[in-house]
């Protein structure tokens, strides 16, 4: 979403706040006025309904005055004085409790009417037989006028029956109308229903049974559309007053109304959004500057100014402080670019006097950076670029990396072999492309110089071993003459163990150098892993249990494997004398074999001091040691002794960090063999 249409969406939205109101009162009108007109339906059926209740009553007092419970006035002369006292009463006449007629007056259009009056199976005549009170009811139209029947108990078995014309009261009721077509309908129970006024269509029995049924309140679907209306109760006679108005002709003004305010809140929001565009757009345009303004500085352009005139006085302002503050960055990006360059060049210098070749590439290959003693190793054509040639070295020089174990690779020069020790990092700058970072160490004389030392370590074991073995000769015979409690004794095992231990050193010199030489081969036979472990154990628990160590061995794992036991086992000896070595009094040492999927691991552990995780690798190099809590009586050829043994063998040898030392190294497991 653009600035423009946000800052439109801001403006419009607080103009439509103060609307939200306006819009819930019209909803609030709109349902208010919906119940009031209900209410008024409500109103009116109720209101016939007492009017008719109170023509009843006064029919009833009237037949109460007319009689007294008197049956003397059951005569035809009685029946006249009523009629001529009671112009109403259209048609008198008086039963007995069978209902049949005794004697009858009235208009002779109604006599004609009834004709010989029996009531025997009327409802309203057995309903005042059962109930001892006056009953009134069936409203119909006789001859165009509007008559109902009312039954009289007189008292001694005697019964009135008179039909009495309701024309005032109906009148009066025809006056209440709802709207232009809307009024009421007079019904018994049964759904007879009397038009009392209004103009909507008719609706037969079942159709007034429905609506009687569906409550005070209702709406129905008629012929000519939906209705609603509201009904009424007449007490004590057993009729419904009921009010019906056709529903579109009900809520047309309220409908009215609210689409007037509809229509007026719509115009309100039109001409407030059509204003909120027109200022919106005027803003937008140093907004719109601005904003490009501040794409140009990202771009580098610091020269074009943005227009500086607009409508808005704090946009003006705003839009001078951004030239001032464009040319301010301008000033302060050149100086630093200066200072840039400057400090490039002195990397450039310092760099190009390093003697290790330095090398910076794409994850590509191809070369970004490289030194004078890099382009020395890559070739005169070494430039920044795309170069096919230059890509295969460095492809060959990761892929020499990834193959030495030790980080030091060889290249020929000229005819000469030279080493370099390398180093591969990928760099990851948020700002930039991943990169290749290579560091070349030219270790080629180092090279040299250990494979003189070497050599003459090696020319001088061999020439040493000869007269040391003389040597060691004559030691034997001078213990021969000397007691074994006298101090010459003393003095000769001294010489003797010395001339032990430089015999052990010149035997493990020329061991380094058959094996590196390729002359050492072992003697592969089937040997028991367990056995082989237990074996090697026992031959150190004596020095332990003198040392005040104690010597743990887990000798369980079943299993067989091809070696050579001689040399292996010169393996193990070695790592469970330098546990001893390390281990204080009071410690622990653990030695055990298991399976680990097709190799066989031998591991020692201890409780010493443990071996620090930059020293895991070292302590397997030539002539290096590991400083313990007692005087050292090594030479650092031991650990490189067991890594060639165990090379010999195909598996591998480490160490690991943690609270002790731990030294494990791993043979080829024989299968089919439990």
């Amino acid at each position: 979403m653009t600035l423009l249409n946000r800052l439109l969406l801001i403006v419009f939205g607080s103009g439509i706040i103060p609307l939200v109101p306006a819009a819930g009162f019209l909803f609030y009108f709109n349902a208010r006025a919906r119940q009031d007109i209900s209410s008024l339906q409500q109103n009116v059926a109720q209101m016939a309904a007492l009017m008719m209740e109170r023509e009843a009553q006064d029919l009833s007092r009237r037949f109460e005055r007319m009689w007294d419970g008197d049956s003397s006035s059951v005569s035809q002369a009685g029946l006249e004085r009523v009629l001529k006292k009671n112009p109403e009463f259209l048609y008198l006449a008086f039963t007995k409790a069978d209902g049949r007629e005794l004697i009858s007056g009235g208009a002779p259009e109604l006599k004609r009417y009834f004709g010989l009056l029996n009531l025997a199976g009327d409802p309203q005549f057995l309903r005042a037989l059962r109930s001892g009170a006056p009953a009134l009811g069936s409203f119909e139209l006789i001859y165009d006028m509007p008559v109902c029947r009312l039954v009289y108990p007189l008292g001694k078995g005697y019964y009135a029956f008179a039909a009495v014309n309701l024309r005032d009261l109906l009148n009066q009721l025809h006056s209440q109308r709802l709207g232009a077509t809307g009024g009421l309908l007079l019904s018994d129970s049964d759904g007879k229903a009397l038009v009392l006024s209004g103009s909507f269509e008719p609706f037969n029995d079942s159709e007034v049974r429905d609506i009687l049924r569906r409550g005070r309140v209702f709406e129905i679907d008629g012929r000519d559309g939906p209705y609603i209306g509201a009904s009424a109760p007449v007490r004590g006679l057993g009729l419904y007053m009921i009010a019906l108005e056709n529903r579109a002709e009900a809520f047309a003004g309220v409908n009215r109304i609210s689409w007037l305010m509809a229509f007026f809140l719509l115009a309100v929001l039109t001409v407030f959004y059509f204003s909120s565009l027109l200022f919106t757009s005027r803003l937008g345009v140093p907004v719109a500057a601005l904003m490009s303004g501040a794409g140009r500085v990202s771009a580098g352009d610091f020269r074009t100014p943005v227009p500086e005139h607009t409508e808005f006085t704090e946009l003006s302002a705003l839009l001078k402080a951004f030239n001032s503050m464009m040319r301010e960055v301008e000033r302060y990006h050149g100086i630093q670019v200066e200072k840039v360059f400057e400090e490039k060049q002195k990397l450039e210098l310092l760099v190009s006097l390093i003697h290790d070749a330095i090398i910076l590439a794409d994850m590509r290959g191809e070369l970004l950076y490289a030194n004078a003693a890099a382009k020395a190793i890559l070739g005169p054509d070494a430039v920044p670029g795309e170069n096919e040639k230059i890509r295969r070295k460095m492809s060959h020089l990761v892929d020499l990396k990834a193959r030495s174990k030790s980080g030091v690779i060889e290249l020929d020069s000229g005819g000469h072999p030279k080493y370099y020790r390398i180093s591969i990092q990928t760099l990851s700058a948020r700002t930039q492309k991943p990169a290749i970072f290579m560091v070349l160490r030219d270790i080629t004389l180092e090279r040299q110089i250990q494979k003189m030392k070497e050599e003459f370590f090696h020319s001088v074991a061999h020439d040493l071993r000869a007269p040391l073995l003389t040597m060691q000769g004559y030691i034997k015979l001078l213990e021969k003459e000397f007691p074994p409690e006298a101090r010459q004794a003393g003095y000769v095992r001294n010489v003797k163990d010395s001339s032990d231990r430089l015999f052990k050193l010149l035997e493990n010199i020329l061991d380094i150098s058959r094996m590196e030489a390729g002359q050492l081969k072992p003697d592969m036979r089937k040997v028991d892993a367990a056995a082989f472990l237990s074996a090697a154990a026992e031959g150190f628990r004596a020095v332990f249990e003198e040392k005040g160590v104690e010597l743990a061995v887990d000798a369980s794992a079943k299993a067989e494997f091809m070696g050579d036991d001689s040399l292996l086992r010169r393996v193990l000896e070695n790592l469970l004398s330098n546990a001893l070595k390390f281990t204080p009094k009071g410690g622990k040492v653990s030695a055990a074999v298991r399976k680990d999927g097709d190799d066989i691991v031998f591991s020692v552990s201890d409780t010493g001091p443990g071996i620090p995780e930059d020293q895991l690798e070292a302590v397997f190099e030539k002539y290096k040691q590991l400083k313990s809590g007692e005087e050292s009586h090594g030479f650092g050829l031991g650990l490189a002794i067991a890594r060639k043994i165990v090379e010999l063998h195909g598996g591998r040898i480490w160490a690991e960090a943690g609270p002790g030392g731990v030294f494990s190294f791993s043979v080829q497991y024989t299968r089919g063999v439990q």
